[in-house]
């Protein structure tokens, strides 16, 4: 007999949504004609057998509900029931820790992303007096090791029907130049009878649009009238609508303008200003979407020097 599959959200974290979020990575481990390798990618070891033992994995359509003495869930489909849709079939190892990464690049500073994984305990209940139940977390930090967000899921409840659960946690990207690291960790501390699970779906979203190219302020101009670096000059592409101010040392606004295309002279009220720093705050809306937009707010310094 083989079950039929349901499926439960178990998010332990608010799913992205709306008109920006982008799916940047979805991995399925492929169809039986076409199956990925996950070299570099799991500390378990691959083996080509559908009952696969303690530490090791198999990327099937299906699992067998004979393995161990019958003791597993028979899935005639994967998660999504993709028509020949593979899966990853683990069974867990005596040692708890990581047995799933996935390296990252390219993500925006600032941004908000979600990863997530569907997950299904094999084991069906009363079976395994010494059972013990996968226990998972999803870990996540830059490749230098710096953290950046930790879930513990805890444990896969057996169940009396094959049942898919969505695991999911959001993190921001901090504005450094490095890859992500996404490991998966089993907990759990004992292999033997138990510690078998499905995964399938594996996704990366932008939960919103990637911030535009930062502001370019020079760090100094020169309004001596020479010709050359006399104005101030801010440069910003795509931005819907924009405010900048120039303020002195004392919190004054010397200068106010909706208009990139205007270009600060080092004058307050008709008087040159002295020289010295002036901070410079630029506020911009910029395009989300065709319906959206998001606001913000940077800021710096510039050397005024006569």
């Amino acid at each position: 007999m083989v079950f039929a599959c349901t499926v439960s959200q178990r998010s332990v974290a608010q799913s992205c949504s709306g008109p920006t979020a982008e799916v940047l990575i979805r991995e399925s481990f492929g169809t039986a004609d076409g199956t990925p390798s996950l070299a570099g990618r799991t500390s378990y070891q691959l083996v080509m057998k559908s009952c696969p033992d303690n530490g090791e994995y198999t990327i099937s359509t299906t699992s067998d509900r004979t393995c161990f003495s019958s003791v597993w869930h028979g899935l005639s489909q994967d998660h999504t029931g993709n028509v020949g849709g593979n899966m990853l079939i683990v069974n867990g190892s005596n040692l708890p820790g990581e047995f799933y990464r996935q390296t990252i690049p390219g993500l925006c500073g600032g941004t908000n992303y979600e990863f997530s994984v569907w997950g299904l305990n094999l084991l069906q209940p009363g079976n395994c007096t010494d059972s013990s139940l996968p226990n998972l977390t999803i870990q996540i930090e830059t490749e230098s090791g710096r953290p950046l967000r930790t879930i513990n899921i805890g444990s896969i409840p057996e169940t009396l029907r094959p049942l898919w659960q969505r695991f999911a946690v959001t993190f921001t990207m901090p504005d450094v130049d490095e890859p992500v690291l996404v490991k998966l960790i089993n907990n759990a501390e004992a292999g033997g009878c138990g510690n078998d699970l499905a995964l399938d779906d594996i996704e990366l979203v932008r939960c919103s649009t990637c911030p535009p190219e930062p502001v370019y302020v020079p760090d100094a101009f020169t309004p001596n009238n020479d010709g050359k670096n006399d104005r101030l000059a801010i440069y910003l592409a795509a931005a819907v609508s924009v405010n900048v101010k120039l303020l002195d040392r004392w919190g004054t606004v010397v200068y106010a303008s909706d208009n990139l295309n205007e270009q600060w002279d080092g004058t307050f009220q008709g008087a040159p200003c002295q020289a010295g720093n002036y901070t410079w705050i630029v506020t911009y809306e910029a395009a989300d979407s065709p319906t959206t937009t998001s606001t913000y707010v940077r800021s710096g310094h510039v050397v005024l020097l006569r």
